[in-house]
């Protein structure tokens, strides 16, 4: 079957490429590499570097501090005397200065044993082995040699920056008042991740070798490097980075990205998805191409187009999204995919008529159907529009009334690993479900990571009862058993609080006590209210917030006494806090004598198997009298007992219910809440509601759901839910199912920010993006086609679709040439930058994201503060400044959270003024 795309009358002359092999000749004046054996471009990077450090700051304080601590500029490099000190508070006499370590082979070991580590650590722990560290090196770019056949394109770069967070290739000579652009590194070390595509920042000579430099910010994270006692058997901590530079050598204009495929396994025969997840990884070179079709060649297998117009911009790599449909059984080891791709301007928009086939053989795995239980399978789903895949392991026997265990790994841990999926019993009748939290270290397991473990397991109830062949092995009850490890387990503790009545039963405590942030580098310079806004962000990461939500779910708490990665005290303070809400919590702790951090045995012992049994084991337990629920953003907090939390007076702050039962009588008393939800269906006895003393009067409803408002000072009850707002903090702009739309004024410098953003999001979380103009997007907005993907808008005056939205939906914020006006105050500096969340102007249920800057320098700042990772302090919105480089936190302009319709908030917004 082929499906073209509905937006597409007539295919144009195309010409066949194999995704295994280079393009053979065609109308797009390509070659096939046997045909003409092409010269390249050549790299050298030079192994001795250059080393500056080591600088106080907390875990990722780097997004705020610019990458090049502590120099004010590049000029300062290039200018730079010998020798010259720089106060830094880790060193004896206050001072370091430049020194010079050789790399091999692209490894480097960064440490400073000169640096009185364990003193320091004696007054403040692992927060005083974190560290910034600035490194620097150059490379040269080779030509071809003369002769027939020569590549005389311009060479684009491919950068494989392993455990750095950041890094900028700057021509040299260095340009007065250049502006680096700062690219992330892959600081988790993920596998799978796509190629890192870079232009240069001026063309090489095609005559002879061209000098650049390379910047590299390396920062030390104990979560990343571990505890030096224990990984490099010293007290000196070490940064252990992998740096290694190359050309594209690849001739195709589409090349496959196999390792980025999300493919399902085969079931006797039958796909193991609920809708027929398939992706195929890919990445464009030089062109827009844009998806128009695609067609299985495989007998049995039909493919469909999920995105009606997915376009890849020049170096993007994007998943391609199918829909797989049988139309009977397939045995095969491999699917033949025929995508049919159209080139066009993309940027502007400029049609034209190149079309071509590209060819990918995609291979799955054929496995027989569970019989003896234990068997382990890859499942796949679309999270959105982008797919994802999970692990499962299949029960002894089947039982549909048993419900499924949902095992979250820890950071750095694949989910399709062995080790893993092995680590936990077959069980009698559960089936065990292990997400990927989008990639191995995700979100913590929070926000987007969240949203996909909970995806998985509802797409694997729905896989199971689609099948007619395995209905009689589904799962009814939509609750789950939590467990996990380590970062697992913290997740376990997340979800557990977060979404009560889906958890049957069920760790470091929190970022900020893991590695304190006493050794902040910005916070010398933050003004106190600014620093309760920033920190108020991280609330949503605090799980011992929201204990109140946990005093009767069974917890099965398991800690090794010798743990020296998260230390044993996280968890028994966690039980302590949990008792002070409730003393007779359900609630027990194992702290096993001398265990490291994993053993063998940690989840599949006999104690944590008579757990599962019992907690597994049918039960009516009646609702407890008195209870307290607890929630920061109520998109990210399900019910507890029927309650539920709809909306908060005040964005930022925790809102609670605490809720007394007695006869047939509710009172609930409430803090922070605008709306609330009670499930009557669950307390069918309930005949008086009395809300902060105010008695309720109501009527049984077929619905059996009661919507209650605030209204002043009065309570009342709603036939509807009001519509409300997605609130903060800014991570929010990721915690949907939805995929990225990336709105850019046409330039260079617009067009590659957009591919940093779309790289990192797909590098870190799986989650896919695309490009399109603000002419573009603004057609689609005036003719009513823009879809539901969540929107990041670059630019300010200059974005035309940006400037449309404001118009008809106005913000605190306005935009102005070189700059923009809040509450009265203009920024029109130099390196100023703003980042700010707004409404969609469609979905209530998708966000807008806005990144300006005055200059390129201020964008730059202000891209840098996009959090693709937890433990980065960014609320609802943020000004920076050039100040920022040298002071953090301390230099920014301004931040806070909206009002619930979007309005300037007072109680929790600060400008400097």
């Amino acid at each position: 079957m082929l499906f073209v795309s509905p937006t597409t009358t007539a295919l144009i002359a195309y010409c066949a490429v194999s995704a295994s092999a280079s393009l053979i000749q065609s109308p797009l004046g390509h070659y096939h590499a046997d045909q003409v054996e092409l010269a390249t471009w050549t790299v050298r990077l030079n192994e001795t570097w250059d080393v500056l450090g080591p600088f106080p700051q907390h875990a990722r304080e780097q997004h705020f501090v610019s990458p090049l601590y502590p120099l004010s500029s590049l000029n300062a490099w290039a200018n730079r005397s010998t020798p010259i000190t720089y106060l830094s508070s880790l060193a004896k006499g206050g001072t370091v200065e430049w020194s010079h370590i050789a790399g091999h082979d692209g490894y480097l070991k960064v440490d400073f044993p000169d640096i009185p580590w364990e003193t320091l650590r004696k007054t403040d722990g692992w927060a005083a082995l974190q560290h910034h560290a600035l490194l620097h090196s150059t490379f040269t770019m080779t030509p071809p040699s003369s002769g027939t056949g020569i590549n005389t394109s311009m060479p684009v770069l491919v950068a494989d920056v392993r455990q750095a967070s950041f890094f900028a290739i700057v021509p040299e000579p260095i340009p007065t008042d250049f502006t680096p652009t700062w690219h992330n590194g892959n600081i988790y070390n993920l596998l799978n991740s796509p190629i890192q595509l870079l232009p240069l920042p001026s063309s090489p000579s095609l005559e002879s070798p061209t000098l650049y430099h390379i910047f590299v910010s390396g920062d030390y994270e104990i979560r990343l490097f571990g505890d030096p006692e224990d990984v490099e058997n010293q007290e000196t901590p070490v940064q252990r980075l992998e740096i290694r530079l190359d050309v594209l050598q690849e001739e195709r204009l589409i090349a496959p990205q196999s390792q980025l495929n999300v493919v399902p396994d085969f079931v006797d025969g039958w796909v193991l998805s609920n809708d027929g997840a398939l992706g195929v990884g890919m990445m464009a070179l030089h062109s827009w191409w844009t998806v128009i079709g695609v067609e299985s060649v495989t007998r049995g297998v039909q493919l469909e187009l999920i995105e009606p117009r997915f376009r890849l911009a020049p170096l993007q790599t994007r998943v391609l999204p199918l829909r797989l449909r049988q139309t009977a059984r397939y045995r095969g080891h491999s699917i033949s995919i025929s995508v049919i791709f159209q080139r066009d301007g993309g940027y502007p928009i400029e049609i034209k008529d190149d079309t071509m086939i590209v060819n990918f053989t995609i291979p799955v795995a054929q496995k027989q159907r569970w019989d003896k239980g234990g068997e382990t399978y890859k499942a796949t789903y679309h999270l959105g529009s982008t797919p994802s895949h999970f692990m499962v392991k299949a029960p002894r026997h089947c039982n549909p009334d048993s419900p499924a265990l949902l095992a979250l790994h820890g950071a750095g841990v694949e989910a399709e690993s062995t080790f893993w999926t092995g680590s936990i019993r077959a069980q009698n009748s559960s089936w065990i479900i292990f997400p990927t939290g989008r990639t191995s270290w995700g979100f913590d397991w929070h926000g987007p990571s969240s949203v996909d473990a909970w995806g998985a397991f509802d797409a694997f109830r729905e896989t199971l009862a689609g099948q007619r062949e395995w209905k009689h092995c589904s799962i009814d009850d939509p609750r789950v058993l939590l467990i996990g490890h380590s970062n697992g387990g913290q997740g376990v503790w997340y979800h557990a609080s977060r979404f009560p009545d889906r958890t049957i039963a069920a760790a470091y405590i929190k970022s900020q006590q893991y590695v304190p942030l006493s050794l902040s580098h910005g916070a010398h310079f933050t003004d106190i209210r600014l620093r309760m806004i920033l920190e108020s962000s991280l609330q949503l990461d605090d799980n011992d917030l929201f204990l109140s939500n946990l005093g009767f779910t069974p917890i099965l708490a398991i800690h090794g006494g010798g743990d020296r990665n998260v230390p044993t005290w996280h968890t028994r303070e966690l039980m302590s806090t949990l008792r002070s809400w409730y003393p007779n919590a359900d609630a027990t702790y194992h702290e096993v004598d001398d265990a490291p951090h994993w053993w063998d045995t940690v989840l599949s012992s006999n104690s944590v198997q008579d757990f599962i049994d019992n907690s597994l084991s049918p039960c009516h337990s009646k609702y407890p009298s008195d209870f307290t629920l607890t929630t920061l953003v109520p998109e990210e907090n399900g019910s507890m007992h029927g309650f539920q939390i709809v909306e908060v007076a005040r964005t930022g702050a925790l809102a609670r219910l605490r809720i007394r039962y007695s006869g047939n009588s509710v009172a609930v008393s409430t803090v922070n809440t605008r709306q609330f939800s009670l499930d009557l269906g669950k307390w069918g006895n309930i005949s008086s509601i009395t809300i902060d003393t105010q008695e309720v009067s109501f009527i049984r409803s077929p619905l059996s759901t009661l919507w209650f408002t605030r209204d002043k000072r009065s309570w009342r009850i709603l036939e509807w839910p009001q519509p409300v707002r997605i609130s903060g903090p800014m991570n929010r702009i990721l915690a949907t199912s939805q995929s990225l739309t990336i709105v850019t004024p046409q330039s260079d410098f617009y067009l590659h920010s957009a591919l940093r953003i779309a790289h990192n999001s797909v590098s870190y979380l799986r989650i896919d993006s695309r490009i399109v103009s603000d002419e573009e997007a603004f057609q689609l907005f005036r003719q009513g086609l823009l879809d539901c993907s969540n929107l990041v808008i670059l630019g300010g005056a200059d974005n035309l679709f940006g400037q449309a939205i404001l118009a008809e939906f106005p913000s605190v914020i306005k935009f102005i040439e070189g700059g923009w006006v809040i509450m009265g105050q203009r920024f029109d500096e130099p390196g100023q930058g703003i980042v700010f969340l707004h409404a969609h102007p469609i979905c209530s249920t998708s966000l807008a994201l806005f990144v300006s800057g005055t200059e390129i320098s201020g964008s730059e700042r202000a891209l840098r503060l996009i959090p693709l990772r937890t433990g980065v302090g960014v609320p609802e919105w943020i000004i920076t400044s050039n100040a920022a480089d040298s002071m953090g936190a301390g230099g920014l302009l301004g931040a806070g959270y909206w009002g619930p319709d979007w309005e300037w908030n007072e109680s929790l917004s600060w400008l400097a003024v």
